[in-house]
Order: C-alpha cells, then structure tokens, then sequence
C-alpha cells in the first residue's frame, strides 16, 4: 500500500513539473507545502529541488514560495490546536502525545522554547509536533510565524540553491535522501544519468 502511494505521489509530481515554467507553478508548490502540514506525505523538500534544477534562474522564487506557503500551513495548524486543543489532535492521531518524538519534542521545547522551533525549521525534521506544542503553550502566532519562516526560508533558499547549482552536494545533505528518491531526483544527484 505504502508502495502504491509512492508511486503516485512520483507520477503526479513528474505530471506537475511538466508545468515548473509557469507563473502558477510557484504559489502552487507554497500550497503544497502548507498542505503538507496536515497531510505530511508531500516531500515538499525534494519537489522544491527538483523544480529548482529544473529552472535554475527561478531558485530565490520557488525556495521563498515554500517558506511561505510551509509557514502558512504552520500556523493555519497553530490556530486550529489554539481554537480546538489537544483533544482535536488526539481525535486525528490517537496516542500522539505518548509516543517518544513528543515526549522528547515536548522536554526540549521546556528547555529551550522558541529556539528549537527555529532549529526545526531549518532542518528537514517534521514541524508539526514543535508547531502544536508551541501552541498548546500559547505562544504568539505572529511570534511563531516570524520565527518559523525565518528558519524555513533559510532553509528553502538554501536547498533551492543547491538544487540549482550543484545539485551533488545534495547526497551529503542530511534528511534528504528519501524525498529525492520519491521525486525521481536520488539518479541525478548519485551521477547516474
């Protein structure tokens, strides 16, 4: 089953890069990656790569569209746990805040609030456990959207870089090897084709 699901995400994602010279195509993969916080199997990395190898000279508009469109769907999220609470998180994943990543999520966001949050957001770690803790401690949105995409565009613009000037670096990049693999992209960057 998980196999199936892959392997449509991939065709779909092919189907869509046909289009990655369209004025569209940007605010479109922002929507992805908003979406990607609720429905968390679109690799929102390894499209934001692939389109920027794709189209090299629009690297700073494709990585600035995800910062925007994964820090909107952070805190459409935030909002949603501020508003319903934990009890709406536990209704759609049951048993969340018991598992280990929560736990540990949760004892450093104790220690270190608001800085790990950045630290999430630059790296390819899932931000929507560090977006709902945040929340459920009722933190300002406005202070968790400026902190957010701060790391994220950092983030974003950094990869859409690589991807679009020296996309080998890519194998040495942390995280990454999966969401390449699942858009087609883990061939180009290992010197296969």
């Amino acid at each position: 089953m998980i196999q199936l699901i892959q392997n449509r995400i991939k065709k779909s994602i092919q189907i869509l890069q046909k289009f990655v010279d369209r004025i569209w195509y940007p605010p479109f993969i922002g929507l992805l990656a908003a979406l990607d916080n609720f429905l968390i199997i679109i690799p929102n990395d390894g499209i934001l790569i692939s389109s920027s190898m794709l189209t090299p000279r629009r690297w700073v508009t494709l990585g600035i569209s995800v910062a925007i469109g994964s820090t909107l769907g952070a805190i459409i999220l935030a909002v949603f746990v501020e508003t319903r609470g934990l009890e709406w998180i536990l209704e759609i994943y049951p048993g969340v805040n018991e598992t280990k990543s929560w736990v540990w999520t949760k004892d450093f966001f104790d220690k270190y609030g608001m800085i790990l949050v950045f630290v999430i957001a630059l790296t390819p770690l899932m931000q929507q456990p560090i977006v709902i803790i945040a929340s459920l401690t009722e933190k300002p949105l406005f202070l968790l959207a400026v902190i957010m995409f701060s790391g994220r565009v950092i983030k974003f613009l950094l990869m859409a870089y690589i991807g679009s000037h020296a996309p080998r670096l890519l194998n040495k990049l942390w995280g990454l090897k999966k969401e390449l693999n699942d858009v087609g992209v883990g061939q180009i960057t290992q010197g296969k084709i």
